[in-house]
Order: C-alpha cells, then sequence, then structure tokens
C-alpha cells in the first residue's frame, strides 16, 4: 500500500509514468466492476478509458494519494451508471436469440462465471443503483464496509442498511425465479 501511495504522489505531482504505472495496477479490477455494469465487453472498455481519461484530467483535484484507488473507482462507478443509463438498447424480437447467444458467449470469457449465475446477476441488475452499488463493491470486489463507505461518500451505518435491504430484494427475485 506504501509503494501505491508514493507512485499516486508522483503521478498527481504530473508523472505521467507513475500515472501509467497506477492505472496498470488497477485496470483488471476496474474493467470487472465496468462490465457487471454494462454486460457488454466494449462497453466495459469505453467506460475504462473515459474513466482513464478524467482520472488523468483530474489528476490535481485527488485531495489525499493513498486514496487513489477509492477516487477512482468512485470515478469508474459514476461513468458506468451513466453510461448503463444512456445505453438502454432496443433488441428486436428477431434479434433476440443472436444478442443472448452473444453476450453469453462474451461473458463466458471472463473469469467470473456469469453464464452460471445469470439470474443473480438479471436481479442484481434490478437493483436500485444505490443497492447496486453496495452489492458490486462488497461481493465482487471484496470491499470493506469502511472501505465502500468512502468510495461512495456514505456513512458507514447507511452502507449496511442498503446492503442489508440489497440483499433482502435479492432473495425475493430469486425465490421468485426459482419457483
Amino acid at each position: 500500500m506504501d509503494d501505491i501511495k508514493l507512485i499516486a504522489k508522483k503521478a498527481k505531482k504530473g508523472d505521467d509514468k507513475a500515472f501509467a504505472k497506477l492505472i496498470d495496477i488497477n485496470k483488471e479490477k476496474l474493467y470487472k466492476i465496468a462490465y457487471i455494469y454494462v454486460k457488454n465487453e466494449q462497453d466495459a472498455l469505453d467506460i475504462l478509458s473515459d474513466t482513464i481519461y478524467k482520472a488523468y484530467l483530474n489528476l490535481n483535484k485527488l485531495k489525499d494519494p493513498q486514496f487513489f484507488n477509492t477516487w477512482i473507482v468512485r470515478i469508474l462507478i459514476n461513468t458506468a451508471a451513466n453510461k448503463a443509463k444512456s445505453n438502454k438498447k432496443i433488441v428486436y424480437i428477431d434479434d433476440y436469440e443472436q444478442v443472448k447467444s452473444e453476450a453469453i458467449h462474451n461473458m463466458s470469457d471472463l473469469d467470473f462465471n456469469i453464464p452460471k449465475n445469470i439470474d443473480l446477476y438479471n436481479a442484481i441488475d434490478k437493483l436500485d443503483t444505490k443497492y447496486k452499488n453496495v452489492v458490486i463493491l462488497r461481493y465482487f470486489q471484496d470491499m470493506t464496509i469502511s472501505q465502500i463507505a468512502k468510495i461512495l461518500n456514505y456513512p458507514e451505518g447507511t452502507v449496511k442498511s442498503y446492503l442489508f435491504r440489497a440483499l433482502k430484494k435479492l432473495k425475493i427475485e430469486l425465490k421468485e425465479e426459482c419457483i
């Protein structure tokens, strides 16, 4: 963690190589978060590149270099949420099977087994954004409640209640789909 803090300090002072190293360290994690939001490889890559661009332009706004990871994940979540809202794609009935098979094929290339858990991912997609963010960060990125609170700028109690409510909604949704 101290190495990241030192690299982030260098990056904040204008060292482009240090910024590139920080991105290289975080790119896989950031891509996975983006993919969970949009379920599309190209859109996830677009979100990742937009996030990197925004982070680079606003690096001077990073208050404390030790929180670089938290800061860039927050930028990514906001970018992904905006992309997901604007990307409500229309799929015609004739194209549905082709789109579905492409999506399953693309998801099977990833290492987090979406096809096996497609009902879970669909249920997560139905959650409100505030609940979805908490679930993704907690269970897909293994972040602690305090880390999530810092990223989303919520009190820890709010994160806990959102997580509780999200899990309750997921249980109801998944139970209905299993019947």
